[in-house]
């Protein structure tokens, strides 16, 4: 079971406590005094509520569909960059190996730059500057270099050159959407909304449910809660893609798959 729905579980806990006082209060009306909560009131925030959560996962899934969109491209794009400097490049191996070491480099270093993580260059051998507080910049504009030099020594002609940079120049358009996807989150005030409607909602269901329910109010309310309690907990995670938690994006395995695909291109 993942963080978010191990937590939505958690939240149940108090979401039942509060139940049962409906149930006792049907019991004990002397005791627990609570005006009446009508079904068609119920309803009306039922119907609200629905609309509200509903908005809110399908954008958080949006987003990471996007974010996985977007890296899905990084994968076609690294392979078609190898192929590319593969077939078209007439250099000696240590070039070859030096554009290799740049594409392989450029995930890992896009995986940490989008977690706010220090670029580690021991895994691929391409040696960032510490100074450098943008590495997937650098390594493309390393690229770039190699790209010039073979076109100025006539290792590639014009024609190949304008189709190896179709791939090149695409590294920094996904790292810029991966930035806004990152930077942009949904409304903070959409957000606090919809807690809000969702607390509310919580707050009046059982008080609702109590008179035709009898002591089934309280585990009909807990599942009613566990579900929205974890629809905005999952909301809430997904909507931030490229974290380490299990329902962000698998950013380990993906660079892994670049670097294995890569390597094989370059070096079969």
């Amino acid at each position: 079971m993942t963080f978010a729905l191990r937590r939505a579980w958690l939240l149940t806990i108090p979401v039942a406590l509060y139940s049962s006082i409906a149930y006792l209060r049907l019991q004990y009306p002397r005791i627990i005094d609570v005006p009446n909560v009508t079904l068609p009131l119920e309803a009306v925030l039922t119907f609200a509520m629905g609309m509200l959560i509903l908005f809110r996962i399908n954008r958080a899934y949006e987003r990471w569909w996007e974010a996985r969109t977007l890296w899905g491209t990084l994968v076609n794009i690294s392979r078609n960059l190898a192929i590319k400097t593969r077939q078209f490049v007439t250099a000696d191996g240590a070039q070859l190996q030096r554009m290799r070491d740049l594409i392989i480099s450029f995930s890992y270093a896009l995986k940490d730059h989008l977690r706010d993580q220090p670029h580690n260059t021991n895994k691929t051998g391409v040696d960032v500057p510490a100074h450098i507080k943008h590495p997937p910049n650098f390594l493309v504009n390393q690229m770039y270099g190699e790209l010039k030099k073979w076109n100025h020594a006539g290792q590639v002609t014009a024609e190949e050159f304008w189709a190896m940079d179709r791939e090149a120049h695409m590294f920094l358009e996904i790292c810029g959407a991966c930035e806004r996807i990152k930077s942009t989150l949904m409304s903070r005030s959409w957000r606090i909304i919809t807690r809000q409607c969702i607390v509310l909602y919580l707050l009046l269901t059982p008080w609702a449910l109590v008179e035709e329910f009898g002591y089934w109010t309280v585990p009909v309310t807990v599942v009613g809660a566990y579900f929205l309690i974890a629809g905005e907990a999952i909301a809430h995670y997904v909507e931030e893609p490229f974290g380490i938690r299990e329902d962000h994006l698998d950013l380990d395995s993906l660079c892994g798959k670049i670097e294995e695909s890569v390597r094989e291109i370059c070096d079969g």
